[in-house]
């Protein structure tokens, strides 16, 4: 339901709706809790990227403590606001560990996969209908159900990953991967509509990170290497998919609006797309980074950005800057030196743990696996350019496709043994 829920009041930006969903998270978690007491167990998954979102907890408590010396008490600008981040990142990293742990057979990671999917087209067609449906109700572009078109562009690239894995690596049925195919197509026309380019860029290297997965994977039951020629076949299939469903979403809902925002040119039309970007991004990175620099170890706290970027404006107050529209330059800023080392940590874990887990010679556990990692490398890459991470519902997608992407090996071990024993049994049964 959060799935489905999260990304309709506004991507769940605004303080009731982020308390509403961190409200719904808790509450499963107690039921969570419940079930381990009746049990006399707790389910929870082993996966290593439960350790640095836990990591960035701890840390936020740090900041908050009372050990601070000169003006602040504490080494967070703002204790309250690290709080409040705090709690959240409590929040998603109970979303993460309970989707690892319950979402945990093929039925149920198809089934939220569908379901991402469904979301992705359904906040798609919304974009597409505010674009030529509802242009006297949203003068400002099409953003979808979110604020901001660039989140909306995050959404969706992440969606349009997961479609492609399925297309290329044939995970199910021809019915499914057709399906899929006008998924992806819906998905590309959002995006050009929106306008991003950062939105862009970014699923341009989805489809390159595809296509190197695609080319070095493993094919078989045996998980053999495959020759070189389906391997390049493979990598040309997914740059040929991606460049054919953005030229056809092109060809279907224009492109005006996203050449002219490739160009910056000054006309009336480029001024309504980018009326919500009335800032340099050079200027607040080049003003993050001094702010790095002088809070190198730990940061400024955890949420406590915007009250310390006060001291670095260089626009002496005249814009409101709460974020820093680079997500790495705002762990910096936010958590200093071990922040960004937690944060790598995060990446490596979970590149590394998602490649291991597409060598699989099933095509649709690959399809999954591979896809869900595209989306994530995707929304990855866009965070060079903005703060979908900071998004609630893109967020929240991004962890379930990164709980999507690295299973729990030994449980799926567990299985594939326990299954062979009862065919071998029924074998021997029958003879």
């Amino acid at each position: 339901m959060l799935l489905i829920l999260t990304p309709l009041p506004y991507g769940a930006v605004e303080a009731w709706s982020t308390a509403l969903w961190q409200v719904w998270v808790f509450a499963t978690a107690l039921l969570w809790a419940a079930l381990a007491i009746r049990d006399g167990e707790l389910r929870l998954a082993k996966n290593p990227l439960l350790l640095p979102l836990t990591a960035i907890i701890i840390l936020a408590v740090f900041q908050m403590l009372p050990i601070g010396g000169g003006e602040r008490a504490t080494i967070s600008y703002d204790a309250y606001l690290t709080s409040q981040a705090a709690i959240k990142w409590l929040a998603s990293t109970l979303f993460f560990a309970m989707f690892a742990t319950f979402v945990d057979t093929d039925e149920r990671r198809n089934a939220a996969a569908r379901v991402i999917l469904g979301m992705c087209i359904l906040i798609a067609l919304i974009g597409v209908g505010q674009n030529y449906i509802g242009r006297a109700l949203w003068q400002r572009g099409t953003f979808g159900p979110f604020v901001n078109r660039n989140h909306f562009a995050g959404f969706l690239e992440m969606g349009a990953g997961l479609a492609s894995a399925a297309i290329l690596l044939r995970g199910g049925r021809i019915e499914a991967i057709v399906l899929r195919g006008c998924a992806l197509l819906v998905m590309c026309a959002g995006l050009v509509l929106s306008a991003s380019r950062g939105g862009i860029l970014a699923l341009g290297a989805g489809f390159v990170f595809l296509a190197i997965v695609a080319f070095t994977g493993r094919s078989g039951k045996n998980q053999d290497a495959q020759p070189a020629w389906k391997g390049f076949a493979r990598a040309g299939g997914v740059m040929g998919l991606g460049a054919g469903a953005m030229i056809i979403a092109v060809l279907l809902v224009g492109s005006e609006r996203l050449a002219a925002n490739f160009a910056q040119a000054q006309d009336t039309q480029t001024a309504e797309i980018l009326n919500n970007e009335r800032f340099s991004r050079r200027d607040i990175w080049g003003a993050t980074w001094r702010m790095v620099m002088d809070h190198p170890v730990m940061g400024v706290g955890l949420g406590a950005y915007q009250v310390a970027y006060t001291r670095y404006d260089p626009s002496s107050g005249t814009q409101r800057v709460e974020q820093a529209h680079n997500d790495y330059l705002q762990i910096l800023a936010d958590a200093g030196i071990i922040g960004g080392a937690i944060a790598i940590a995060f990446i490596v874990l979970l590149f590394v743990r998602g490649l291991q887990a597409t060598a699989t010679g099933e095509r649709q556990r690959r399809a999954l696996r591979a896809g869900a990692l595209t989306g994530c490398f995707a929304l990855v890459v866009h965070s060079f350019v903005d703060f979908n991470l900071q998004i609630t519902a893109n967020a929240q997608m991004f962890l379930a496709l990164a709980a999507l992407a690295t299973p729990d090996r030994e449980k799926g071990q567990r299985r594939m043994v326990r299954k062979r024993k009862q065919g071998t049994e029924s074998t021997e049964q029958a003879k």
